[in-house]
């Protein structure tokens, strides 16, 4: 069985930053990324290198970040990345009101 890279992406993210990322890549949110383990400090280097660490919660396999939502979606083709979930939207999104 074949999955597309969107059906891989859906099954890794809330769809509210699909949804987000479809009328504006470039908004800014807060979002909360759920590991597969423990993130070492390879995995928070690497999100580093792509978006702001907020906080990084070892014992609930957690890391809060802050950044575009083109590169949050970005994260999800790292094997570490379980979910990714949607926390807030930052910067006002013309399209939605």
């Amino acid at each position: 069985m074949n999955t597309t890279i969107e059906e891989r992406i859906a099954n890794k993210v809330d769809y509210r930053l699909i949804e987000i990322n479809n009328i504006s890549p470039s908004a800014e949110v807060q979002a909360i990324i759920i590991t597969s383990r423990p993130p070492s400090s390879d995995v928070v280097e690497d999100v580093k290198r792509v978006v702001h660490i907020i906080a990084v919660f070892p014992f609930l396999s957690t890391i809060k970040v802050k950044g575009k939502v083109r590169d949050i979606l970005s994260l999800t083709e790292k094997d570490y990345v379980k979910y990714i979930m949607l926390e807030e939207i930052l910067a006002k999104i013309e399209e939605f009101f």
